[in-house]
Parts: structure tokens; sequence; C-alpha cells
């Protein structure tokens, strides 16, 4: 089974992406309409800030047939890294203490109460997730989290049916444009280990078909503005096509 996900963010200041490619919500209607030419199902994660402040945009997104899940609801507010670099040294993790988990995860779920959402799926912003936040998701009603990577299988740990995202990712693998030490723009100081597309898209070809093959799930996280960044869905499209050969779902309705 094919599981096609994406992260739907705020505005985030200095992010290079939503600077090329503009609004985030409108570069995943784009998303959307071309998973509905190949009729392939997804789940987006997305910000509570937005469900609650795009009101018009967000009805384009809820005109397909798509799972919405939590992503926080701001990415961390007004989280620095000083005080990033804190949260991890006291509670292991970018998401912060309990009460500050709980009260983001409160507000989160609250923004698709008042769209008539129901909030049963989750992936923390920037993966900063830890055991607390789990508990926390599990007492709130969401039965599914994608927070893990690397290419374990889906497994089920108190009462929380976790979700790995088993396919390299998009923005942290592929490279953006000519492939030259000076060419740092696409990924700031992050090119180390960077791949050209089409070999990432090689990888994804033969890692989706390697799971097919011994009945296991692939969990693909595309990022809606990586994909209108990269070269404006042309990529996207490609992938899309290759996976239309295969049995997509939402993760809500992951079972095992």
């Amino acid at each position: 089974m094919i599981y096609i996900t994406g992260d739907v963010h705020s505005r985030i200041g200095g992010h290079w992406e939503q600077e090329k490619s503009g609004d985030e919500i409108f570069n995943t209607i784009k998303y959307l309409k071309i998973l509905k030419k190949y009729k392939l199902k997804s789940t987006l994660f997305i910000n509570g800030v937005l469900l609650d402040n795009s009101s018009e945009k967000i009805k384009g997104i809820l005109e397909y047939d798509v799972e919405l899940g939590g992503h926080t609801y701001d990415n961390f507010s007004s989280m620095r890294a000083v005080k990033s670099y804190v949260y991890r040294k006291l509670w292991g993790c970018i998401y912060g203490p309990e009460s500050f988990q709980k009260r983001d995860i409160m507000r989160t779920k609250r923004a698709f109460k008042r769209r008539g959402l129901k909030m049963t799926s989750w992936r923390t912003h920037a993966f900063g997730s830890n055991e607390k936040t789990f508990e926390i998701l599990q007492k709130e009603g969401v039965r599914h989290v994608s927070d893990l990577l690397g290419r374990t299988d889906v497994f089920e740990s108190g009462g929380i049916v976790h979700v790995p995202v088993n396919i390299p990712v998009d923005i942290v693998t592929i490279s953006v444009g000519p492939w030259r030490p000076e060419n740092r723009d696409p990924f700031a100081s992050c090119t180390k280990g960077r791949i050209e597309p089409e070999e990432w898209f090689d990888i994804i070809k033969k890692r989706v078909i390697e799971n097919e093959k011994n009945g296991k799930n692939s969990v693909l996280l595309l990022h809606p503005i990586t994909m209108a960044a990269l070269d404006n869905f042309e990529m996207f499209e490609k992938i899309c096509s290759f996976l239309s050969q295969f049995e997509s779902d939402k993760i809500s309705n992951l079972k095992l």
C-alpha cells in the first residue's frame, strides 16, 4: 500500500521555498489536483493556524478527497534557536515540556473542531516529538502518528499506530538546480550529501517496488511547497504517474 503524505505550513521567516513559490495553500491545491488526476489518496499534515486564519483558502483543499492531520498549531510559534537548544537539552526534543506540548496540541485540535474536522492523525513539525507527545495525542483521540524516519514498517505502541516515513524525504535529499559548490541557495548550509532529483526518483521507484514485493507499506513525505519550488510540480507528476500503478490510502485507514 502507498501512503502519500505532505506537510502544509504557515509562514516561516526566511523560508526560501515559500519566498520562491509563494503561498503554501495555493501550492497545496495544485498538488491535490495532480493527485486527483492520478487517482491517488493522501494525508496532509497542516498547521492549526491555517485552519483558523485561511478560511476561504482551506475550502479549496477540502474540495479534494484528502485527509487532514495535525502539524502543531503554528510551527512552535516564536521558538528561536536558543529555546530550541534548551528544549532539546532538558526534554530531549524540540517540542519542549509536556505543558507546552499539551497546550499546542489542544490548540490545534480546537482549530480542527472549529472547521468541523476530526483530528485523528498527526505529524509534529520537524519530527520534534518524544514519548510524551505520543501519550498526549493518544489521550486526545489521535490514533495514527507519522513522526519517525527510516525503513521500519508500521507498528503499534501505547495505543498509537506509528507510520514511519520509509522513503527518502524530498527536502533532505534532493538538490535544486545546477549542482555546484557555489549554488547553496536552495538548502542554505545543508547541501552535503544531496543528490539530483532524477536519482532520488530512481531510489523512490526501487524502494516502492521492493516494499510491494515484500508486502510492506511505502510511506512518502512529499511537501507541496518543495515540489513547487523544485520545478513547479514536474517531478511530482512523474512520481504520481509511477505511484498510480499501486493502491494508495490515507494514514488513518491503516490497520495492522
